[in-house]
């Protein structure tokens, strides 16, 4: 059977999309516990740059409908990317040094995995059942290990390089990348599932997991996700007002039972940030930042991070990194894109009523983006692009949906957007980098 770029697209998305998050820890559990070897490194680098060519060959066959079924929002995501490689290598040609240098590999990179993450946001197959099962076996298998090795060592964070004696333990993913990936995880599957007492399961065991794998970030952008949603479904469902009260009583007996054990885990640092040598680092990062912009307002000074902290992760861990780099233009550029896309799925969500599995997915993953890159994450940190795509998955197949009037003219896209070419693709289918860009880069950060 010969397959159309969209079917073959959404093909290469969903198998992409299960091996750069739940595969990513699958993958390096196995090489931390010397059962497979490290052929693909760190997984999410090689896979993602596999992925762009990929996609760089199918791109074409989607631009049309892309544009067109997303009322602007892509064309504004395809200028932000345009604006920052062209910022980049304007700054290195007229500045040339090895500070530019650096800044523009670190830049080449981020866009490398903006362009996979929102192209496989936009094509993922959200209602594949293959997918869906294929994600749901990975969170049972995870869930499992990670209550095996709490139970068998009586230790509340699981740290894969640990499991590393001899050398080679850089190329096991340090636990924010398995965050990343277990973020992501629970965010789609519970975009996907429909009843309330799942979705009750998957936040309890879910932030067990967050709380285990030992990011602080992404456990609370989680736990702020879960009371969110339960809150604003409560309001709607007598039957989620009962799973809200519900989780919470389980999630407090379960911190009351064991909280001697959970006391002095960093996971409960945020309770006294005022001591924590990495609180205290982010915040000189950040006022850094916040001068280097008084400095140049408009402008900003693009690899500023690396010539005042002398290292590639050097960077503020918020969105003030986007105004230092790329100037106050791609600052806007690059929070609006989220801030539109958060408030878009919410508003159809919560005053249409459309609950379909990915308007859900949209609003969750821009929130938890929208939070994370306000409060903790940097400009190079990758996963607001697949907010971005998410939400114009979203919109494409709203205005796709019958009684649409895109439907309804059928137009000269139906070629692209063939309900059963996608279904079928649906049934068929199923970093390498150690600080918090995401990149391909091997370079540590400064914290």
């Amino acid at each position: 059977m010969i397959l159309s770029g969209d079917a073959l697209t959404a093909r290469a998305s969903a198998i992409g999309f299960f091996v750069l998050f739940p595969g990513f820890i699958l993958y390096h559990t196995l090489v931390a516990m010397g059962m497979i070897p490290a052929l693909l490194g760190g997984l999410f680098g090689v896979v993602s740059v596999m992925m762009f060519v990929v996609y760089c060959a199918l791109l074409p066959s989607q631009l049309y409908s892309l544009l067109s079924t997303t009322r602007g929002y892509a064309l504004l995501t395809f200028a932000l990317f345009a604006y920052v490689l062209l910022w980049a290598v304007a700054n290195y040609v007229l500045l040339g040094s090895g500070v530019m240098r650096a800044a523009l590999i670190q830049t080449i990179e981020t866009l490398v995995l903006w362009l996979v993450l929102f192209v496989m946001g936009y094509r993922v197959p959200l209602a594949s059942p293959r997918l869906a099962r294929a994600f749901w076996i990975a969170f049972v298998l995870i869930a499992a290990y990670l209550l095996f090795h709490v139970a068998t060592t009586g230790q509340w964070m699981f740290f894969a390089r640990r499991m590393i004696e001899a050398e080679g333990g850089e190329n096991v993913s340090t636990y924010q990348g398995y965050a990343r990936s277990a973020l992501v995880l629970l965010v789609f599957l519970i975009a996907v599932s429909e009843r309330a007492v799942v979705r009750a399961a998957l936040i309890v065991l879910g932030a067990f997991v967050m709380f285990v794998l030992g990011a602080r970030s992404e456990l609370y952008a989680f736990l702020a996700l879960s009371t969110l949603l339960l809150t604003l479904w409560a309001g709607m469902s007598v039957k989620y007002m009962l799973t809200l009260l519900a989780v919470v009583a389980a999630l407090i007996a379960l911190v009351v039972s064991q909280f001697e054990a959970l006391a002095g885990s960093r996971q409960l640092q945020i309770l006294d940030l005022s001591g924590t040598s990495s609180w205290l680092a982010r915040q000189n990062l950040g006022q850094r930042a916040v001068e280097q912009i008084l400095d140049s307002p408009l402008l900003g000074r693009f690899g500023g991070h690396i010539s005042s902290a002398e290292a590639t992760g050097g960077y503020a861990h918020s969105m003030l990194s986007a105004w230092v780099n790329y100037g106050l233009l791609g600052f806007v550029l690059y929070l609006g894109l989220t801030v539109s896309a958060f408030f878009g799925a919410a508003y159809r969500m919560f005053v249409v009523g459309d609950r379909a599995a990915g308007w859900v997915f949209a609003f969750s993953i821009n929130f938890v983006c929208l939070l994370l890159i306000v409060l903790a994450k940097p400009v190079f940190w990758p996963l607001p692009a697949l907010g971005w795509g998410a939400y114009a998955n979203a919109l494409a197949a709203a205005r796709w949906a019958p009684g649409s009037d895109t439907a309804r003219r059928g137009g000269v896209t139906g070629a692209h957007h063939d309900e059963s070419e996608q279904h079928d693709a649906a049934r068929d289918s199923q970093g390498r980098n150690d600080n918090e860009s995401g990149t391909p880069d091997l370079r540590p950060s400064a914290l």
